[in-house]
């Protein structure tokens, strides 16, 4: 019997109250689909919505769904609807949460600024920041803001598609699904929700 996937969390502890409605998350992913939309725009609350709809304008309301920490029901339901494409909208605190499995912690920024080629001293310094808005701060006052933000991007957007990959593997049902794998783009936005400060992901076929 195959392992159930681990659910990808940012770490918020509740729900926005966006997202508070009958059936919540998976009602509005199925409404979503019920209207014909392909693309799927999910994002953690407050400023984050706001900037997923001034990045995304042409995208009809129903796109835009408020996740919280229910991002592994949402990709389930997109994967049930054969949703090709998914847009993660989110701030650091979110993709760290998703990046490194809920448990919100600044090492593994610490690992991304070495990576990037920031120095050790400033690597350690990142992976020590009491907060990752401080650590967010770091990469924004060493040059290191762009390139670290999209290795972010890069670690959440691979864990959403691990779930949503191990989601259609586990069941058969879904892997009968219309569509293709399900395609994944991460966005990172400033902590006021209105300035994307990286990007990653891929475009479904």
């Amino acid at each position: 019997m195959s392992e159930e996937p681990e659910q990808p969390r940012t770490g918020r502890t509740a729900e926005p109250p966006e997202s508070r409605r009958p059936g919540g998350v998976e009602q509005a992913v199925s409404a979503s689909a019920a209207q014909g939309e392909r693309t799927l725009v999910l994002y953690t609350g407050g400023p984050t919505g706001k900037g997923a709809r001034k990045m995304l304008p042409k995208l009809p309301e129903v796109c835009f769904v408020a996740v919280g920490d229910s991002t592994g029901a949402a990709l389930r339901r997109a994967v049930e609807h054969g949703i090709p494409q998914v847009i993660f909208v989110g701030t650091a605190d979110d993709l760290t949460g998703l990046a490194a499995g809920a448990l919100v912690s600044t090492e593994p920024l610490g690992e991304i600024t070495a990576e990037m080629g920031g120095s050790p001293e400033l690597a350690a310094e990142v992976g020590a920041a009491g907060t990752v808005r401080h650590a967010y701060e770091l990469w924004e006052a060493a040059g290191l803001l762009g390139p670290c933000g999209r290795e972010l991007c890069r670690r959440a957007a691979g864990v959403l598609e691990r779930f949503a990959a191990g989601e259609t593997a586990a069941d058969p049902a879904l892997a009968a699904a219309p569509g293709g794998p399900l395609a994944v783009q991460v966005v990172l936005v400033d902590f006021t929700g209105g300035r994307m400060v990286g990007m990653y992901g891929r475009l479904a076929r």
